[in-house]
């Protein structure tokens, strides 16, 4: 069992014929990396501007909630009672007229920045009556618009809520 010989099956290498080298010149490592910076850089400006939004997402959403706690005190606070005589009984929160409070909006847990703004309050009668057969009756019904206000980044924002309060009794 003959086996070929060896220089047979090796291959065989001819003189001036270079050999494929393998690697990147430097040309092609410099394009990619440039596509890299590239690619970075748009990345870090996507996550600024994802930052700034979730920041004003987050002062609306603070703005919102001191509304919201303002509208649940007109709508709730007790006894709420214009008609009665001989004193009507109203609380401080349904005086009519307007009133303008400062309210921090947003304090940042780690840093504590705060973002201030003005709560304005507007409670208004609203003149009705209510008619049934030959009796009138006076509907004592309030509105309370709720308007919070601030300014982030020299924008201004604001966030308005109205609501309609009737008498107790």
């Amino acid at each position: 069992m003959g086996s070929a010989p060896l220089s047979a099956t090796a291959p065989r290498l001819r003189c001036g014929v270079r050999r494929r080298q393998t690697g990147l010149t430097l040309v092609e490592v410099m394009i990619s990396c440039a596509m890299i910076c590239i690619t970075c850089t748009t990345f870090m400006f996507v996550f600024t501007q994802l930052n700034q939004m979730a920041m004003i997402s987050r002062l609306y959403t603070g703005a919102y909630a001191v509304a919201q706690n303002q509208i649940d005190l007109i709508s709730t606070d007790s006894p709420f009672e214009p008609g009665a005589t001989p004193t009507p009984v109203i609380p401080t929160e349904l005086t009519v007229g307007t009133t303008t409070t400062p309210v921090t909006v947003y304090q940042d847990p780690v840093s504590n920045n705060s973002v201030a703004g003005t709560m304005t309050t507007v409670v208004a009668p609203v003149n009705t009556s209510y008619t049934s057969g030959s009796t009138t009756e006076t509907l004592y019904l309030y509105q309370a618009t709720v308007t919070v206000s601030y300014t982030y980044r020299n924008r201004n924002y604001s966030v308005s809520f109205s609501t309609l309060r009737t008498s107790d009794v």
